[in-house]
């Protein structure tokens, strides 16, 4: 194993573990903890539903964003164009931000900052994502965690099944073997449908629950 590698990853993830929602939520009035508000989770969407403004919620998730974006910037800048670094620093960062080493490993979903590492490396997954996310809201069940793992999969299996040079049309940033680039999206992925668990068990019980009282 690359001992440059696992540095790099270290350091993304601990980036990614910077908890912006939480820190936006502790100046806001009251010096609330988002860990124990809503749905305790450590995002801008938590953020947003039990904040005190919209705009640091929106604020938060560009944030949160920033921090994909900069955890590719610095693989490019200490690499190159050697893509296995790229990959390890993006999944590293969406890993730190969902289980944030600053909060005994509380922290969000990584959406946002999985569109900041995307924005750098190549956007197709965040086009399949928006399809699948649409498909399974209105499709499935309106809910948006059912959504969201919808669209987790989804958009995951799609990169899986593209041709080679659909994806190669697409980089932004120079890989040669797509497959890193495939693997690289399995594994954020990962790290969002861990996340996604159990709200997705959630809605399920409580959709089943309306079925029985419906049926009652």
């Amino acid at each position: 194993m690359n001992l440059g590698l696992l540095a790099l990853a270290a350091a993304c993830f601990v980036l990614g573990g910077i908890p912006t929602s939480w820190i936006v939520r502790k100046l806001q009035p009251g010096s609330n903890d988002l860990r124990r508000e809503g749905t305790g989770n450590i995002g801008a969407r938590n953020l947003w539903d039990v904040g005190s403004s919209k705009w640091a919620a929106i604020l938060v998730g560009v944030l949160d964003a920033v921090k994909g974006l900069v955890a590719i910037v610095i693989a490019k800048q200490l690499h190159g164009d050697w893509f296995a670094a790229v990959a390890w620093a993006g999944v590293a960062v969406v890993f730190g931000h969902n289980y944030g080493v600053f909060l005994a490993f509380k922290g969000g979903r990584g959406l946002a900052t999985a569109v900041g590492v995307y924005a750098l490396v190549n956007p197709l997954p965040l086009i399949l994502w928006g399809i699948s996310y649409l498909t399974g809201y209105y499709v499935i069940r309106r809910n948006l965690h059912i959504a969201c793992m919808t669209a987790i999969i989804g958009s995951t299996g799609l990169i899986w099944s593209l041709p080679n040079s659909a994806l190669h049309v697409t980089m932004l940033t120079p890989c040669w073997d797509v497959t890193e680039f495939r693997i690289m999206v399995a594994g954020v992925a990962f790290a969002q449908f861990l996340r996604h668990i159990e709200p997705v068990r959630t809605a399920l019980q409580e959709a089943y629950d309306e079925g029985d009282e419906t049926s009652a």
